[in-house]
């Protein structure tokens, strides 16, 4: 008998302890950096991500493991995060612009960072972004996108619902 309390005492233990890990880990947000560079005439974009969110994403989506920042990384992993991205990052200005793809750093915090280029191009007025990334794995995905024109800033939370936003220099 003392031994089956044992256990139902324990049971409930490790399943207080999963759940409390699930939870630390609810939110899932995002950083996108839009800023037009007059010295190279080119629009900058950085994206921060947290590196085994964007992994179970691909990994739903391709069915392929990334293990990034690991030694047995997969050999095509900037291929991959480079469609994936293409696939759910848009910019356009008055038609879609090209993106050029930069790369990808891992942090120590395992944060995924992704770089993205425009060709060279006039100031422009107004930018309309659409980021659906990561919204079809986890839906309360909050991506937060920050947009410099000229020198203003604008903010905006770019999700499953609203994944498109037009940001105008005023």
């Amino acid at each position: 008998m003392k031994k089956n309390n044992l256990f139902i005492l324990l049971s409930v233990c490790v399943l207080t302890l999963f759940y409390s890990f699930e939870a630390l880990h609810e939110y899932y947000i995002s950083i996108t950096n839009i800023e037009y560079n007059p010295i190279s005439e080119t629009i900058e974009i950085s994206q921060q991500y947290i590196a085994h969110d964007v992994e179970k994403a691909i990994f739903t989506k391709h069915n392929v493991h990334l293990h990034l920042a690991e030694p047995n990384e997969h050999p095509k992993a900037d291929s991959i995060l480079e469609v994936y991205f293409r696939d759910n990052f848009e910019l356009s200005v008055d038609s879609a612009i090209h993106l050029n793809w930069v790369g990808r750093e891992v942090k120590l915090d395992e944060s995924l960072l992704i770089y993205f280029q425009s060709n060279k191009m006039k100031s422009p007025e107004r930018i309309t972004v659409k980021n659906t990334s990561l919204t079809e794995v986890f839906p309360a995905q909050s991506n937060i996108t920050h947009v410099k024109i000229g020198s203003q800033q604008h903010t905006k939370s770019i999700n499953k619902i609203t994944n498109t936003h037009t940001f105008i220099s005023e």
